[in-house]
């Protein structure tokens, strides 16, 4: 048998299918807001979810939610059948109303800022506030994460009881705006309470100071819970008779100042959390900034809306507000440390026209007394303006009035700037060997202000044999006779104004020209270990 060659046929070559054209990629308008709230997640959900958890494991919450639910059923009950048969027949919501808004008010009044204080006040008792600090959180995504869990809790205790609010509306005799109203009355007073109680959780670190906050928190509680009570009450029996004008600027006047007084709070609440070697300053003074334009603006608005009694009213509640604000925030800026740090100055303003707009925001009592000036100033120019705007020039005595509340705001910001002058001169001398706090500031204040208006009446008490006697300019340091002499008197003139305010002017330009370090501080360059950390994260 030959040997036979074989053929080795190859196998047929692989055609490879025709690649498929990837359909275009349909875009989603949702998408940038889904990554929005994605990042808003992240950055909230580790404390969120943290007290969360153990918010709603916890026996405080069992035990509210379940009287809460037997509250509510019992009354819906008892309620219904007290007022049969005329239920059927004749409006029986107001009676229901009040009876379920006390049942959902006392947790949400007392209960929920009642917890949210202890949650963070056991944070800095146990010691796990260190242990967040050491990690990427910062202090305002703490403080953030307090506020939602306690805001959960509510929108739970409310989702829980809106059937019965549902039910009793069905029943007649309140209107649906009165109803929303009361709704967001108080939605926004548990919102703005329960950030008072995280303010006043970490102001004090010993026993007794934590005592009397407790004391102070339970107080402001039980007055929110009676006012808010009664003016809810007295709406739904009621209704509402003011004007819709009227009615929507107190509306849109309590949200602004809500959300302005609740950032400013939660500003002061980040700062108490954040280590002395970070800049704790800024954000606090541009939120007590955004308060006092939140004020402007409420003034303003109300000159246009409200005839001329009750814009006058505004502007005297919102005038005392922002210099009660002012003044007593520099005086603890004028108590702030000197001594900057390393990580601090890294991040001051470089060039000459950022340092002399934006140096007045960083820490430090030179910069805080100048940043309390400027807008007291600001605020007696704006004021002034707004008086001359609603002033009647008709009436006989208009043009004297108006000079003599124009005197008295002039004299009132000198002798505000001039307590804050001794402040910084007080805690200058007591940071040689003591390292107060910034609410000492405060305390000095009132120690300077009662003394320059006690040690001259009591010279010129005994220098007139312990008898009466008239104002003389010997007593212009007494600001309080001062003041009401120009309202009052005729013995202050313009004259006398200048001359206070020139001595105060004087006084506030040599505190500036002796600590011109202190006043301007220098930018220092970032080491090059630090940038390249920086890189790479």
């Amino acid at each position: 048998m030959s040997d036979a060659t074989t053929s080795i046929i190859d196998p047929p070559e692989r055609i490879d299918p025709p690649e498929r054209i990837a359909p275009p990629k349909r875009i989603d308008r949702w998408e940038p807001i889904d990554r929005w709230f994605g990042k808003v997640g992240d950055r909230l959900n580790p404390i969120l979810v943290k007290e969360t958890r153990q918010a709603l494991k916890s026996r405080q919450f069992v035990v509210t939610f379940s009287i809460l639910l037997f509250a509510a059923f019992a009354w819906t009950v008892a309620g219904s059948l007290s007022m049969m048969p005329q239920i059927y027949t004749t409006p029986s919501a107001p009676r229901l109303l009040i009876g379920y808004y006390f049942v959902l008010a006392i947790p949400m009044l007392m209960v929920v800022p009642l917890a949210a204080y202890r949650s963070l006040e056991g944070e800095i008792d146990d010691g796990t506030l260190e242990l967040l600090a050491i990690t990427a959180l910062s202090p305002w995504q703490i403080v953030l994460g307090k506020l939602a869990s306690a805001t959960l809790q509510m929108m739970l205790y409310f989702v829980a009881l809106f059937p019965c609010v549902a039910y009793a509306y069905n029943l007649r005799g309140v209107d649906l705006p009165t109803t929303l109203l009361m709704i967001g009355i108080l939605l926004l007073t548990a919102l703005v309470l329960t950030i008072i109680a995280l303010f006043l959780a970490p102001l004090s670190r010993g026993r007794t100071g934590r005592i009397v906050t407790l004391l102070l928190l339970i107080l402001i509680l039980v007055l929110a819970e009676y006012g808010v009570g009664a003016l809810v009450i007295g709406m739904i029996v009621y209704g509402s008779t003011m004007p819709t004008s009227e009615l929507f600027f107190l509306v849109a006047t309590a949200v602004l100042v809500s959300l302005s007084l609740s950032h400013l709070l939660l500003s002061a609440t980040a700062a108490q959390l954040t280590p002395e070697s970070e800049n704790r300053s800024t954000t606090l003074r541009i939120s007590m900034m955004f308060f006092s334009a939140t004020l402007a603006g409420i003034i303003v608005y109300s000159a246009e809306a409200l005839n001329r009694s009750g814009a006058e009213e505004v502007l005297a509640c919102a005038s005392i507000a922002a210099f009660g604000l002012w003044i007593a925030a520099g005086s603890m800026m004028a108590a702030e440390s000197s001594v900057m740090t390393p990580r601090i100055r890294r991040e001051l303003p470089q060039s000459f026209f950022a340092r002399m707009m934006l140096t007045w925001l960083t820490p430090g009592p030179a910069t805080g007394v100048v940043f309390a000036t400027v807008n007291l100033v600001v605020w007696v120019c704006f004021v002034v303006l707004v008086l001359a705007r609603l002033s009647n020039w008709q009436s006989p005595g208009a043009v004297a009035d108006f000079q003599g509340i124009a005197r008295q705001l002039v004299l009132l910001v000198a002798y505000a700037v001039g307590g804050l002058i001794g402040v910084r001169l007080i805690i200058f001398v007591v940071r040689i060997n003591n390292h107060p706090r910034v609410e000492i500031g405060l305390a000095a204040l009132v120690a300077v202000m009662v003394l320059s208006a006690l040690v001259p009446y009591s010279i010129g008490m005994h220098l007139n044999d312990y008898r009466a006697f008239a104002y003389s300019r010997w007593q212009m340091t007494n600001w309080v006779w001062t003041l009401n002499e120009i309202r009052f008197g005729k013995v202050i003139g313009w004259f006398e104004v200048i001359m206070i305010g020139s001595v105060v002017g004087l006084a506030f330009l040599m505190c500036l020209l002796t600590m011109p370090q202190v006043v301007m501080p220098r930018r220092t360059a970032t080491p090059e270990e630090v940038i390249e950390a920086l890189r790479k994260k």
